[in-house]
């Protein structure tokens, strides 16, 4: 009797033990998935590589623009179709849906480090492999350098294994034009003028 208890005893911690591997493989699994969806999401953020804290803080321009939300959308999208034309590929938003400059809908629209304030944000991304990253944000630096603009770069690529790098540039009433490359994918983030809600 006591053998047959002993052999149920043992039974018992070995399913046990089976099931609490089990478990910690998926709790695992799910943190795995977890961080990797984050990272891939913070590749994308419009803001580009946080180099600082402050990085993180959303703050509302000094002036407001005086155009309709229609017209900062316009904005915002004209300059996004001059990178798709200069660059060429198909683009996709965060839906895997083509980037059409017609597309008036499907882009984020939210506060501007202010209650009372909204802007769009418009992300898409091309996921192909890139031989040289560095080659297309010169020639990204180049265009925007030759329509006047200001350009600086957002972390240096010698420090990512995949040549990661983002160049922004700031434009009046909290507007901003970005675009990343890697050996990976590239991406374009544009956020237009910002305004106060009417």
């Amino acid at each position: 009797m006591d053998r047959e208890r002993v052999h149920q005893r043992a039974l018992t911690t070995t399913r046990n033990s089976a099931r609490i591997t089990s478990f910690t493989r998926r709790i695992l699994a799910t943190i795995t998935a977890a961080v990797a969806a984050f990272a891939v999401a913070g590749c994308m953020q419009s803001r580009g590589i946080i180099t600082n804290p402050g990085d993180q803080v959303v703050v509302p321009p000094a002036e407001f623009s005086t155009k309709t939300d229609r017209q900062t959308l316009d904005d915002a999208l004209a300059h996004t179709d001059d990178l798709v034309q200069l660059l060429g590929g198909e683009w996709l938003d965060s839906h895997d849906r083509p980037f059409a400059v017609t597309n008036q809908i499907n882009w984020s629209y939210g506060p501007c480090g202010a209650v009372g304030t909204n802007q769009y944000s418009i992300s898409i991304r091309q996921v192909i492999p890139i031989a040289d990253p560095l080659e297309k944000i010169e020639q990204v630096r180049q265009h925007w350098k030759s329509l006047g603009y200001r350009v600086r770069q957002i972390g240096p690529a010698e420090t990512s294994e995949t040549k990661f790098t983002e160049i922004v540039v700031d434009l009046p009433f909290g507007a901003s034009l970005g675009f990343l490359a890697s050996t990976q994918m590239m991406g374009i983030s544009t956020q237009s003028e910002c305004i106060k809600e009417q």
